[in-house]
């Protein structure tokens, strides 16, 4: 099986990373900047818990390779660099090729497919703790992941493929007939967290301390918004989130705080902003993330 992983950050890269060490499929990854500029120097490191492994140089370049016609192509770039992203592979994507889009919000499959009209696009969300620790060296941590993905189009033999790749790498994954939903909880997870750390530049652990009726009010919100468009999140999941607070590290952050701590694009409008605007087409109200939203604009 031929795979293509667009972004090799904390998500692409592990996942690339773990397939190609276990000789399961044929993967090529793209990277861009000084992450490959190292990269193409030293081989791709990964530090995987309390174990550390190098990747050769030769399964990273800035495209995709225009000689291999992939089964599938993954995207895990920022959702600010999808559309560059899917721009500067065009020519190296062939029509038969399933799309997967692995990027934080759950509307991303859209932009994928407004490029790729052509293309079968599936979509999915991964449960990870894992960045960039310095250019050339990818860090996971935490014990953390699962990815789920799917499909609301016609069924693909080439996700049952990429299934037992998964499985051969020791990837832990579902292949969902439900994906909406899978995204929608992992995205009522992330918006609230990112949203309010940022606000507030403080902490994951802070946050559950000393913002408890806020973080509720902001997944109550998420939570309407997601039943308007027919996806059942409900007190049940709303719980799981408060409940994760207590499971992860204190002083744990989210990227989008770092990024803005950073002075670097943010995903603000996927996490934030696209719970202020959608909620407005519909007719809701979400005033703790509408004033979370107006403040980080501002940034």
């Amino acid at each position: 099986m031929n795979i293509g992983i667009i972004g090799c950050g904390g998500v692409g890269g592990y996942i690339g990373a773990k397939i190609i060490q276990s000789y399961s499929a044929h993967v090529d990854m793209t990277a861009r900047g000084e992450h490959l500029k190292s990269i193409k120097k030293n081989g791709l490191e990964i530090i995987d818990e309390d174990k550390t492994f190098k990747i050769p140089e030769t399964y990273i370049n800035k495209t995709l390779n225009q000689d291999i016609k992939y089964d599938i192509v993954i995207f895990c770039t920022k959702t600010y660099d999808l559309e560059n992203a899917c721009e500067e592979n065009l020519k190296f994507i062939d029509k038969s090729t399933l799309l997967l889009s692995l990027n934080n919000g759950v509307d991303n499959d859209l932009i994928i497919k407004k490029k790729f009209p052509g293309n079968s696009v599936a979509k999915g969300c991964i449960y990870i703790l894992s960045n960039i620790k310095k250019p050339g060296v990818i860090k996971k941590y935490g014990g953390v992941f699962n990815l789920f993905f799917g499909t609301t189009e016609k069924k693909s033999d080439i996700l049952e493929k990429f299934k037992a790749v998964l499985e051969k790498s020791s990837l832990k994954h579902r292949l969902s007939d439900n994906i909406d939903y899978e995204i929608w909880r992992k995205f009522l997870l992330i918006s609230a967290f990112a949203s309010l750390t940022s606000y507030y530049d403080i902490t994951i652990g802070e946050i559950g301390a000393k913002h408890k009726n806020e973080l509720s009010a902001i997944l109550d919100e998420i939570i309407l918004l997601a039943n308007k468009k027919n996806i059942p999140l409900g007190e049940k999941e709303k719980e799981n989130v408060i409940k994760r607070v207590k499971t992860i590290p204190y002083e744990s952050t989210t990227s989008m705080l770092l990024d803005f701590r950073a002075k670097k694009k943010t995903e603000l409008e996927a996490l934030c902003g696209y719970v202020v605007k959608e909620a407005e087409k519909v007719g809701l109200k979400v005033p703790v993330m509408s004033k979370i939203y107006e403040k980080l604009k501002t940034l």
